[in-house]
């Protein structure tokens, strides 16, 4: 029983949950990273998120096009990714997060891959092992109005660390609808 116990917490280390002004932010350690031949790279978190196994992935496409920023020398980069379903634990995750949003969601099953556009807000997410990188997520950004939803998903490999953080609150129901599409 006791090395269940001590496993489950190094395989689910314990989510950080901040609620500042309002918003809820949460910060998973990376529990495994790869870059694929195609040049897309995935990121998986598991982690206990007020007593829940919870986790899930991004994928992020190889091809991020920068677009200047008028008036400077800098660029934005925008591309492409996936929010992954790992199993069980990417349902548990939507529970989790519904729960901290105020919201009841009955059934959880969220599919293998959403869909989002990306930009990279001051990085080039298509640099990840070089530096970390913060990015805004747009779900559904050419579909239903009902499930545009934006949501901050920052990684840093070096420090083995994904944030998974509120853009607007308003944006709530729109992001667990977009997730379980």
């Amino acid at each position: 029983m006791i090395w269940s116990i001590f496993s489950s917490a190094k395989d689910y280390p314990e989510v950080v949950v901040g609620e500042e002004e309002g918003f809820v932010d949460l910060t998973f350690t990376i529990s495994n990273s790869k870059k694929f031949e195609s040049g897309a790279h995935e990121v998986v978190v598991k982690g206990n998120l007020k007593g829940d196994q919870v986790g899930f992935a991004i994928e992020l496409l190889p091809s991020w096009n920068p677009k200047a920023i008028e008036g400077t020398d800098d660029a934005f980069y925008w591309g492409e990714a996936f929010f992954k379903n790992t199993g069980a634990d990417s349902d548990s995750f939507i529970r989790a997060l519904a729960l901290l949003y105020g919201a009841t969601v009955t059934d959880a099953s969220v599919p293998n891959k959403v869909y989002a556009q990306v930009v990279g807000l001051g990085c080039n997410p298509g640099q990840l092992e070089v530096s970390a990188c913060k990015m805004k997520f747009f779900f559904s950004p050419d579909g239903d109005e009902g499930l545009y939803s934006e949501v901050f998903i920052n990684i840093d490999l070096a420090a083995k660390k994904l944030e998974f953080n509120e853009k607007d609150n308003d944006y709530r129901a729109a992001l667990l609808r977009s997730l379980l599409q």
